[in-house]
């Protein structure tokens, strides 16, 4: 049996098991962390990549090592040119992406990196067992770090099926060359403008619901600390709880350098924005026509979605089982209700999407990953 099993190997659960092994609460023999892919940080690394992004959103102190100047004194150590951005010294992704490749290795983690999938959970009167594709694990302690960038949403107009139309957080490439739309007003749709219209082969277009909302962050940084948590903690009622997350979180927002970056590509020529909503898309062969709810319609060859994950809880088609099975306490919007050290139920412990109505607003980005890290590890 296992001390710590961790389900989920993306900025969450990573950043659990270092601060678990920074902590020495969990070494190599004690902890497994099981993720479909066979290296950490997977996902991240795949979208990150594909939507062209050279720097992150988040500062210099949030990333996955306790210690939270370890990005410049690697930075330093390495001679990295322009390391950091702006007045928030915002990493470069590279830099990033080698100093926790370097930290997997200092750790060993290909001796608890499990690259399987899992199916189910069962609770025992000494624990858990859980279940994935090819084995059964028995633990002391499961933590729940199941991301949401696996299940993505498509508006009622579109095809998944269609072969000219992709979305972000699907596998496979784009048909590259002819008119390509980009549909969606967030800073991952921004940041796909911004690549394409450097890169591609024809005329493109961001096509977003709304104007551009110009945000620092996904949440204003109080949410971090004392400033709106002490009266985000007071409020006992867990619907008012998603009604304040929910309008505090920056969706659809994008970064100041972002937008001047588009606005740039538009007088250059390179990108057309466009501000108007799809009421339906009529399917052909080789182009798919879009129609819009005020503009004249859009002919492209390729419609790329930055539109999103499926709202809903993260892991239920076989979490639900549990939560029947162990009584476990969810709030009118499906989502945990845990106490102050993130546990849900005896020896089952949450971070990331699953720990926002204890977290707050912030518990889906590398800052909230901290947090939730913090008061894990602090059992």
């Amino acid at each position: 049996m296992y001390k710590w099993v961790i389900i989920g190997g993306g900025i969450q659960g990573c950043t659990v098991a270092s601060y678990l092994l920074h902590s020495k609460k969990a070494d190599t023999t004690s902890l497994r962390v099981i993720d479909p892919y066979e290296e950490p940080l997977h996902r991240w690394k795949t979208l990150t990549k594909r939507v062209g992004m050279k720097y992150l959103r988040s500062t210099s102190v949030h990333h996955l090592d306790p210690d939270p100047h370890c990005l410049r004194k690697f930075s330093k150590k390495e001679g990295y040119a322009q390391p950091f951005i702006g007045r928030y010294d915002r990493p470069r992704l590279d830099l990033f992406n080698e100093y926790h490749e370097g930290l997997f290795q200092q750790y060993e983690w290909n001796d608890f990196w499990m690259p399987e999938t899992v199916t189910g959970l069962e609770k025992r009167l000494d624990g858990w067992v859980v279940k994935t594709d090819r084995s059964t694990i028995a633990a002391e302690k499961v933590i729940l770090a199941i991301g949401v960038n696996d299940r993505p949403h498509f508006p009622e107009w579109a095809d998944p099926s269609h072969e000219r139309m992709g979305h972000l957080f699907s596998a496979g490439e784009v048909k590259k060359g002819g008119s390509l739309v980009i549909v969606g007003g967030g800073i991952s749709a921004a940041h796909l403008a911004n690549t394409y219209a450097k890169e591609w082969e024809g005329e493109v277009t961001l096509l977003k619901r709304h104007p551009f909302r110009i945000k620092d962050f996904d949440s204003d940084p109080g949410w971090l600390g004392p400033k709106y948590m002490n009266d985000f903690h007071k409020v006992t009622c867990y619907e008012k709880r998603r009604e304040i997350i929910k309008a505090a979180r920056h969706r659809g927002s994008i970064t100041s350098g972002l937008s001047v970056k588009l606005n740039r590509h538009v007088r250059d020529g390179r990108l057309t924005i466009k501000t108007d909503q799809v009421e339906a898309a009529v399917y052909n062969k080789d182009h798919i026509h879009l129609r819009l709810k005020d503009n004249e319609g859009i002919k492209a060859q390729t419609v790329l979605l930055a539109t999103g994950a499926e709202n809903g809880v993260p892991g239920m088609e076989w979490l639900n089982t549990v939560v029947d099975s162990c009584a476990l306490r969810t709030a009118p919007c499906g989502f945990p209700v845990v106490d102050a050290q993130l546990e849900w139920g005896p020896g089952l412990y949450v971070a990331g999407a699953l720990a926002e109505l204890e977290i707050g607003p912030s518990a889906r980005n590398i800052a909230g990953a901290r947090r939730a890290a913090e008061r894990i590890t602090a059992i």
